[in-house]
């Protein structure tokens, strides 16, 4: 099994589905904190790969949402817009889960831990795919209105604070960062990750997410979604050559 694994460019990390790009926050995959920098903030290399690769103008940067590049995955994206977002420091776990929420995800493509996340927060199958069904209660909640378990189904969408209590389109302008959850600090004592405790939460044990904690446990397997697969090829392939 091993070694049919190994032809489809599994190796043991990405088998058990550990994220290995470096992450040192509670979140779920690191944290893009540029992208939650307002446009006048940014360096002027940011900007022109925003512009010139991604299409972004400073209204688009700002208003977090209404790029329609945010409205997909980051394997739906063109070829130019996701060589952008990898030049920017995205790749398709860190953009699915900050930029997209996962909203462009067919029901299908939920397991384990992240299905445990959407239906905590109340989505059903029918209410996921059908617009005229009603959303779940959750969706009308303040962040601080959310249970303990809510909020750590919302973390596992890369969801905070800020971004949650917004209107439909957030603007940079309106927060400062610094004031929603802090991605390398400590584990809020009001977000309960141990709805994971029998998925993991994106690979890890959920008694052992903190900053600078990241740590792998075999007993944790999970279904790799089809959306990932590219990368994983990449990666494997890279590791195996």
């Amino acid at each position: 099994e091993k070694k049919a694994a190994n032809s489809l460019c599994y190796f043991k990390m990405n088998w058990n589905s550990v994220d290995m790009n470096p992450n040192n926050s509670y979140f779920p995959y690191n944290f893009p904190e540029f992208r939650y920098t307002p446009w006048n903030e940014l360096s002027l290399s940011t900007q022109n790969t925003a512009i010139g690769m991604m299409n972004y103008t400073e209204e688009l940067w700002n208003d977090l949402g209404t790029h329609v590049a945010e409205k997909n995955t980051f394997l739906n994206l063109d070829s130019k817009t996701r060589e952008g977002a990898m030049e920017l420091g995205f790749y398709t776990h860190n953009w699915d889960c900050f930029m997209n929420h996962y909203q462009a995800y067919y029901w299908s493509s939920f397991h384990a831990d992240l299905l445990v996340a959407i239906e905590t927060l109340g989505w059903t199958e029918a209410s996921w795919t059908n617009d005229m069904q009603a959303p779940p209660l959750s969706e009308s909640k303040y962040w601080a209105d959310l249970t303990p378990e809510e909020k750590a189904a919302a973390t596992r969408l890369c969801y905070f604070e800020e971004t949650w209590d917004t209107n439909e389109y957030p603007t940079l302008e309106d927060f400062d960062i610094s004031s929603a959850i802090t991605p390398d600090g400590p584990l809020p004592k009001d977000i309960n990750l141990n709805i994971y405790e029998t998925t993991g939460y994106a690979g890890r044990s959920p008694g052992m997410v903190a900053a600078g904690q990241y740590v792998y446990n075999a007993s944790f397997r999970t279904v790799v979604s089809s959306t990932v697969l590219g990368v994983v090829a990449l990666a494997g392939a890279f590791l195996f050559a």
